[in-house]
């Protein structure tokens, strides 16, 4: 049997122990893991990589080693076909992503009629038919898997339909839960699990890699300027320091305008306001409202003389722009903003939206000079 080629995700040292934890976990015949990362870590390729080893019919279990790639239930892997795995998601994400994987009776989870919104829970109909699965035996006398994801999208009904399967898996049955917060999931739901979690590298770190994954990019991709020192760590502070995601971020044209934004915001010079309603209003909320509120955290960093969390290139700014500033009216700050997220999606004039924003930031800036004058 050809030797295993070290997947890209391995090269990651922050992976090491996750996957360690992965292997531990299957010589304790888990029949459920939760991990919580962050999109970008790499800890997608890892659990994919997961599956397969779980699945293959001549895998070693030895640390580090992978599934064979050769055998009948790789193949079946690679080509999305696998009957011994399910994958759920959201209505909504999967149309976002168009992934190809197989999804959890698709006739009885499908929204029916094309006028009808996408759903962004994962729902009790999508849970429900998963019983059958699970009872019944394997088709290639292994593991049947499902995948979950993102689990912090579960619905009450769903959570409470899988904590059932949980406590009674069948054999041979394995539940991956992917999250961004293993706290969103039920308590019941967290103590039947291993649950595991993907911490971010730090600044330092994870700038390096990105530059290894920059570097490692096929010629044709690689024709445009290296991107500089301020953008890395933009797309860094904007992706959590999750190094895949800010490759992703290097090649999207809105990072250059997010760096403006973010250079606005720290010096407010003159027309700073009417300046970013109007830009904002041309974009996706989320484009400019991750970047508002992590500005904010990195303002009550510098309040507490503690480094930014996100935005490592304007640790000066924050600091001169935190000069004074009331801790409690940062906290406002934040509040105001995490209360606002839920009504990003709302079918609400863009200008509208930033504009909303943009007073809150506005507020508290003019509240800050108010203190200073005095």
């Amino acid at each position: 049997m050809a030797e295993s080629i070290a997947a890209p995700w391995q090269k990651a040292p922050w992976l090491k122990d996750p996957w360690q934890q992965l292997l531990d976990a299957q010589a304790r015949y888990a029949h459920a893991i939760a991990i919580e990362a962050v999109p970008g870590l790499g800890a997608e390729a890892m659990l994919k990589d997961y599956v397969a080893l779980r699945l293959c019919e001549h895998a070693s279990r030895r640390s580090g080693a992978l599934a064979c790639g050769q055998c009948a239930s790789c193949h079946w892997l690679a080509s999305g076909q696998h009957p011994d795995l399910r994958i759920v998601r959201p209505a909504a994400f999967e149309a976002a992503n168009a992934l190809s994987e197989p999804t959890v009776d698709e006739e009885a989870s499908e929204t029916k009629g094309s006028d009808r919104k996408l759903s962004h829970e994962i729902r009790i109909d999508q849970i429900r038919p998963l019983a059958g699965f699970l009872q019944i035996g394997s088709h290639r006398a292994g593991a049947r898997i499902v995948w979950l994801e993102p689990a912090q999208w579960l619905n009450r009904s769903a959570a409470n339909a899988l904590l059932k399967m949980l406590e009674e898996p069948g054999e041979g049955a394995l539940w991956i839960l992917l999250t961004d917060r293993l706290s969103s999931l039920l308590p019941t739901i967290r103590s039947r699990c291993i649950c595991l979690k993907v911490r971010p590298p730090v600044a330092k770190d994870a700038e390096v890699f990105l530059k290894a994954l920059i570097e490692a990019q096929p010629a044709s991709s690689a024709q445009a300027p290296a991107p500089t020192s301020n953008m890395l760590s933009l797309a860094l502070g904007l992706s959590g320091n999750a190094p895949w995601s800010a490759q992703q971020r290097i090649l999207d044209p809105v990072l250059e305008a997010q760096g403006s934004w973010l250079h606005t915001l720290a010096e407010m010079p003159d027309t700073w306001f009417s300046t970013l309603a109007r830009q904002w209003a041309e974009h996706q909320p989320e484009q400019w409202f991750e970047l508002l509120e992590r500005w904010a955290i990195d303002l009550l960093q510098a309040v507490y003389q503690l480094e930014p969390l996100y935005f490592k290139a304007f640790a000066e700014a924050a600091a001169r722009r935190a000069k004074g500033i009331d801790p409690n009216r940062c906290f406002k700050l934040i509040e105001q903003l995490y209360a606002m997220k839920a009504s990003l999606r709302h079918p609400l004039n863009p200008r509208l939206h930033a504009e909303s924003a943009l007073l809150l930031y506005a507020n508290f800036s003019n509240i800050n000079r108010e203190k200073e004058a005095t």
